[in-house]
């Protein structure tokens, strides 16, 4: 039997193509509950409809930051207009966007990714004027948080409205808006007319993308068009913040700081594992992975150092190719070993930016085992430190 002949049952017992209408009788939870099942559903409608999908011809076109090349922008927008796969770099990571009002060009990005229909995507935007089209509504402190930090890395989690669809939301009743600050995103956001829903643009948990490169090495073939415009600044994704409810809730570390967050507002805390994490993409327990196996060493200072050699000598004795991710002051304390340098321990934001081209860089040299230092819970260090532990699973 086709999904397509498939239908869902509503809790009043009548059937219908889309779940029906809200039972009288059900409260708001128990709706979104049974809506998530039917998107499910739904999802599983759109993945049959693109089982054979063919290998497509990927346009690689590279445009300047600095000296835009709107011809190209216009040509990129048209794709995302007509329902096609366009990865496109921000500041943080390459994102892999599509029309977040064209269910049939959002089911495309799960396909390609290999991404499961429960993982949200993030809708981009290009001002904070928009946010009004796509969210019921709008607290204060959203609106504040957007001033500070829009355009930025900054991921706002808002009741959703109806213009937004569930194969964006994974059927959730909140959407996660963005406001990049690339130039390139902001040209194909406004060259599109559309809001364009985009994760990263890289396999479902792989190591996400920094350059264009890591896009072709992961999803040429399965996607229209890549922007090459560099190496991202950030090299983490965006922070991701629940503003539905007080206390807010940092559900992602990531490109804003817990501590410039509570610069503008003391009502924020991280949340912890029990929390609802699913509104936010990323959440899975592994996530960011390399092909290799990833160890995180979490002792400090001189016992770290020793600890790393440890393992890395033992995996080398029972015959594994090892990596090693450390700080700029310990890399030669590893001599013999294949290692990949992130910045100087207190210079976070490097070390942030170059974090997943160093993970690329030992998959493609083949190590079998990456045995990484540990960064300080600071800063940029918790994102950091967050990827890691998310890449050893």
């Amino acid at each position: 039997m086709s999904w397509r002949n498939r239908i869902v049952v509503n809790s009043a017992g009548s059937q219908s193509a889309n779940g029906g209408s809200i039972p009288p009788c059900a409260t708001k939870k128990r709706y979104w509950e049974k809506r998530k099942g039917q998107v499910y559903l739904l999802f599983l409608t759109w993945f049959d409809r693109l089982e054979r999908m063919d290998i497509m011809n990927t346009k690689i076109i590279k445009i300047d930051p600095k000296n835009i090349d709107m011809g190209i922008l216009k040509e990129a927008g048209q794709m995302i207009r007509e329902g096609k796969l366009v990865a496109f770099p921000t500041e943080t990571v390459y994102g892999l966007g599509a029309d977040a009002l064209n269910d049939d060009a959002v089911a495309k990005i799960f396909k390609a990714k290999g991404r499961p229909y429960n993982d949200p995507l993030i809708v981009h935007i290009c001002c904070l004027a928009d946010v009004n089209r796509f969210v019921d509504d709008i607290p204060g402190i959203a609106i504040n948080l957007g001033r500070y930090f829009w355009p930025g890395p900054l991921t706002l989690i808002m009741k959703r409205s109806k213009a937004i669809s569930d194969f964006v939301t994974s059927g959730l009743d909140t959407v996660a808006i963005r406001i990049p600050s690339h130039p390139v995103a902001q040209v194909l956001i406004q060259e599109a007319q559309r809001p364009i829903a985009a994760p990263s643009a890289n396999l479902f948990t792989h190591t996400s993308p920094t350059s264009a490169k890591h896009v072709i090495d992961d999803l040429q073939g399965k996607i229209d068009m890549i922007i090459d415009s560099g190496e991202a600044t950030i090299g983490v994704e965006s922070t991701i913040v629940d503003v539905t409810e007080l206390p807010l809730k940092v559900l992602r570390l990531g490109g804003i700081t817990f501590e410039k967050l509570k610069e503008v507002t003391p009502e924020i805390i991280i949340a912890n594992e029990d929390d609802h994490l699913k509104k936010a993409p990323g959440m899975f327990k592994k996530h960011y992975s390399p092909k290799a196996k990833m160890i995180v060493v979490e002792e400090k200072n001189d016992e770290m150092v020793t600890s790393v050699l440890r393992l890395a000598s033992n995996f080398r004795d029972l015959g594994s190719r090892v990596g090693i991710i450390a700080s700029k002051e310990n890399a030669k304390k590893y001599f013999g070993f294949q290692v990949k340098v992130l910045g100087e321990a207190r210079d976070l934001e490097t070390c942030a930016r170059n974090l997943y081209a160093q993970m690329r860089i030992l998959d493609d040299l083949q190590c079998d085992i990456i045995v990484s230092e540990n960064f300080e819970n600071r800063g940029l260090g918790r994102a950091i430190m967050d990827r890691l532990h998310r890449a050893s699973g």
